[in-house]
């Protein structure tokens, strides 16, 4: 009986290891055509196929195209949470947390310099996908708004930084960083392929949108 039950268990760790490889593989080559193709465009049997799997597969861990969207837009949410939120809990310089938070942002970016076209496109075409992101991303933006407004208002009072708005803060960070990416593809279009240089330009931009959002702060 205890062989028994050993390979059962064996078996059962098997199986979840299976589960896990196949789950990941169908999150990878979903999140690959939506990104590529957007929402509408993009057909769960082409997923399945790049993935390895049948659609009746697909169909048992995702039920829906939807579903699936959603497993993958809470993937990057929690990638981009998970980039600064611990740097936000620690104790540390206003100054500092902010830089750091602008760096993590923009390198988030970087490794994912098709999000913010999508992003933006799927809200511009389908409002129920705005919804859906206030509702994934808007705990963790409410906390990091809450956490920034008290010790912005520590730092105010310190005299270490100037007046400013959490929310104009955070729509600055934002915007300048992922302007930068948004521009990429147009700008590519007209002018040719960056290639190497455009990353030489990224870790300037990077360096750029930091000392802008610093200077905003500093008395």
């Amino acid at each position: 009986m205890p062989q028994l039950t050993t390979l059962l268990n064996k078996c059962v760790i098997m199986k979840e290891k299976e589960d896990v490889n196949t789950e990941q593989a169908i999150m990878e080559a979903a999140e690959k055509e939506f990104l590529d193709k957007g929402y509408t465009l993009t057909k769960t049997t082409e997923i399945a196929r790049i993935a390895g799997v049948n659609h009746a597969m697909l169909h048992y861990y995702f039920r829906t195209k939807d579903n699936l969207f959603e497993k993958v837009f809470q993937k990057k949410v929690a990638l981009l949470a998970n980039s600064f939120m611990p740097k936000v809990e620690e104790k540390m310089p206003f100054i500092e947390k902010v830089e750091y938070i602008v760096k993590a942002h923009f390198d988030f970016l970087a490794s994912n310099p098709k999000l913010p076209f999508f992003v933006l496109n799927e809200f511009l075409t389908n409002k129920e996908r705005l919804d859906r992101f206030s509702t994934i991303a808007g705990p963790a933006i409410r906390i990091l708004l809450e956490k920034l407004n008290s010790e912005m208002e520590e730092a105010i009072k310190k005299k270490e930084i100037c007046v400013v708005d959490p929310v104009h803060l955070l729509l600055d960070i934002v915007s300048l960083n992922v302007f930068a990416f948004l521009a990429h593809p147009i700008i590519e279009r007209v002018a040719g392929s960056f290639g190497k240089e455009y990353y030489s330009l990224l870790a300037e931009k990077r360096i750029e949108n930091v000392e802008i959002i610093l200077r905003r702060l500093r008395p």
